[in-house]
């Protein structure tokens, strides 16, 4: 279901402003940004054709069982727990980008993957930092 303007948050985060994501429960609702939908998470889905250790993130629009859309956000269950907020951002920022300012997925993938390092950078200490690229470096 899509969010009515009043709903909808106008300004676009900034990678550096951005306050880290933080998630109460493997799998809920959540805001974010200007998404024109109802955004529901799941942090730890099993390999499918959706994610995988090679792909650990995806975004897409899906039926509500009650009518409407929202968006879905898919982390893969192998992503470690303090990377989690750095994959959903990636997702989050990129669905934002398609969604909301109308950008072509590819150029979308490019940007977010850009911010979503700068986001990284701010949030995780220098030895998460690390760790994070190493793991980034095999998907």
């Amino acid at each position: 279901m899509k969010k009515s303007p009043e709903q909808q948050i106008s300004q676009t985060p900034n990678p550096e402003d951005a306050k880290r994501l933080s998630f109460e429960q493997p799998r809920g609702w959540y805001e974010y940004g200007r998404i024109p939908y109802k955004i529901f998470y799941t942090l730890d889905c099993p390999s499918s054709t959706i994610v995988d250790e090679k792909t650990p993130g995806r975004f897409k629009v899906t039926p509500d069982t009650g009518g409407g859309e929202s968006l879905s956000i898919f982390i893969h269950e192998s992503v470690p727990a303090e990377f989690k907020d750095v994959v959903a951002f990636h997702e989050l920022r990129e669905a934002e980008l398609v969604y909301a300012d109308g950008v072509a997925r590819n150029q979308a993938h490019q940007q977010a993957t850009a911010e979503t390092e700068e986001y990284a950078r701010k949030h995780l200490i220098k030895e998460e930092f690390e760790k994070f690229v190493e793991w980034q470096s095999h998907i």
